[in-house]
């Protein structure tokens, strides 16, 4: 997931980027201080989510929708609670006041993206090549995806294929809310967990480590009892 930080705070713009790399999930493609309403020309294609201070909107009516199209996600961030309610008023789907946690910052994330996904068209498979011919792939049928050089692995329930491409490239093509990365080498179906024992996720006979960059998000998206 590709993101941008717009703030006026270099201390909270730290502290979130901070959070950001303990996860190793959110690619900012940009971070932008003190806009002065002024946005470098930024393709939204690339983006889906944005992450804006909430005294841009709260004390200098900082339009964010005036640069960015209505469906992209916007999580605001304050070490200051007075700005929440401008911030709400003006469409974002969540407030974060700094510090704050792990796994607070998490549950705001899971809550941009299950709205991303619930805007975004539903797409079922992707397309392969292999020998010349484009080969149909449904995700229902993907176990998982490991990387192995400048290749990706993609294992499904009756064969596997292996393709030229990053698993960044990989993952950006993949339904968010299916498909999660819990390794720097594997992106795994959640569908298709039998089980995961210590610091390994099993998928019938294969064991996946879990990073330890990767931990704490994935374990957010499991409904654990």
């Amino acid at each position: 997931m590709n993101a941008i930080i717009i703030g006026s705070s270099k201390s909270e713009i730290e502290i979130l980027t901070s959070y950001l790399e303990k996860v190793n999930l959110i690619n900012v493609v940009a971070v932008i201080e003190n806009p002065d309403n002024e946005v470098p020309a930024i393709n939204q294609e690339d983006v889906s989510l944005m992450f804006i201070g909430g005294e841009l909107v709260g004390e200098k009516s900082f339009d964010v929708f005036d640069f960015f199209e209505q469906s992209i996600p916007v999580i605001a961030f304050s070490k200051e609670e007075k700005y929440a309610i401008k911030s709400f008023d003006a469409g974002v789907v969540d407030y974060l006041i700094l510090p704050g946690s792990l796994d607070r910052f998490l549950r705001a994330v899971k809550r941009a993206e299950r709205l991303a996904n619930q805007r975004a068209p539903e797409v079922k498979d992707m397309y392969v090549r292999s020998n010349a011919k484009s080969l149909r792939v449904p995700f229902d049928s993907v176990l998982y995806i490991e990387a192995m050089a400048d290749y990706v692995i993609i294992q499904t329930e009756d064969c596997k294929y292996i393709v030229h491409y990053t698993m960044k490239g990989i993952q950006d093509k993949l339904p968010a809310d299916r498909f999660v990365r819990v390794h720097r080498s594997y992106i795994l179906n959640m569908d298709k967990i039998h089980a995961i024992d210590n610091q390994e996720v099993i998928i019938k006979e294969k064991r996946i480590p879990i990073g330890a960059s990767n931990k704490d998000y994935f374990f957010s998206r499991l409904n654990l009892i």
